[in-house]
């Protein structure tokens, strides 16, 4: 069961229509709907503003995926080592959308190259390129945290990591063979624009052969050729 559908229960079992929801995520019924199939991504704050309303505990609306915790946190690992390699590149605060491609690139291409990912995280084919559901979501826990600084203004488009010799980043579930591809990945990218990695994410087998909404196998990316997966 997905976020959508865990979404779709745990209002149900409360007794909310989709329109009370709707009022407090300030969208539409149809939005929410598409939300519950899985059609339409929610933010971090949506997300924060909607367990409120429901009096649960974010972590809740994701229950029923069961990601294992070792999973989520080499994610969250993924999310940091991404922003940190991308800001010792390029001294940049990193684009949302731009580091969610980079984690996805250093996923499927750790699966190139070894036929296993580097989190397990599951990837379905939205809008903007490929995404885990969970990436909103860690991202927001990343910035509660202090670990990430938000941007340009209370859109919140853009990040850089706020760690200090106090706070250092101490992985303890990425490899240093696993650190060095996502500094390769990140030396590739960083002085390409968003719309040119999402450009590249969406001519890539994966995203080409899955229908809009659909789960990415990650084995799609084994028929790729090697100068195309990263």
């Amino acid at each position: 069961m997905g976020f959508g559908a865990t979404l779709k229960r745990i209002r149900e079992q409360q007794g909310l229509s989709q329109e009370e929801v709707a009022r407090v995520l300030g969208v539409s019924r149809t939005t929410v709907g598409d939300i519950e199939k899985d059609k339409r991504d929610i933010e971090y704050g949506e997300m924060k503003n909607l367990a409120a309303f429901l009096r649960i505990n974010v972590v809740d609306l994701f229950d029923d995926n069961a990601v294992p915790q070792a999973r989520l946190g080499k994610y969250r690992e993924m999310l940091m080592q991404a922003a940190l390699s991308f800001r010792k590149a390029t001294g940049k605060d990193i684009p949302k959308t731009f580091l969610a491609k980079l984690v996805y690139l250093a996923d499927f291409a750790w699966f190139y190259q070894h036929l296993e990912p580097m989190s397990g995280m599951t990837y379905y084919r939205r809008e903007y390129g490929p995404l885990a559901d969970e990436y909103f979501t860690v991202l927001g826990i990343l910035v509660d945290e202090g670990q990430l600084q938000t941007a340009h203004g209370k859109q919140a488009q853009w990040y850089r990591p706020a760690l200090s010799d106090e706070q250092p980043f101490s992985p303890q579930y990425l490899s240093a063979k696993e650190i060095e591809l996502i500094e390769r990945i990140v030396g590739k990218w960083k002085g390409a624009t968003t719309a040119e990695i999402v450009e590249f994410t969406h001519g890539q087998l994966p995203w080409q052969i899955c229908l809009p909404n659909e789960k990415i196998p990650y084995s799609l990316i084994t028929q790729e050729e090697p100068e195309h997966v990263y």
